[in-house]
């Protein structure tokens, strides 16, 4: 059990590089991980898909950020 705070850790690492990515270029992650029909949505449309993405990404990495620090405040002590 002594590699789980390392293990949480590069979760979290990951999950912010993906929200972050996800909230900064959310057209690039859409296009990247997303639906094939984007392009085929109206212009109004897009645009709240493109805010909903942004906020995915927001959340992404806030919970990747509140993880690492859930593991590394309360992690066992041996």
């Amino acid at each position: 059990m002594g590699n789980v705070p390392a293990v949480n850790l590069s979760l979290s690492a990951l999950a912010v590089m993906l929200g972050i990515f996800a909230a900064a270029a959310p057209s690039k992650a859409v296009k990247l991980w997303g639906w094939r029909n984007f392009d085929k949505l109206a212009p109004t449309q897009r645009v709240l898909y493109l805010r909903w993405y942004r906020a995915f990404g927001i959340v992404l990495c806030l919970g990747g950020v509140f993880f690492a620090i859930d593991s590394v405040a309360f992690s066992p002590r041996r």
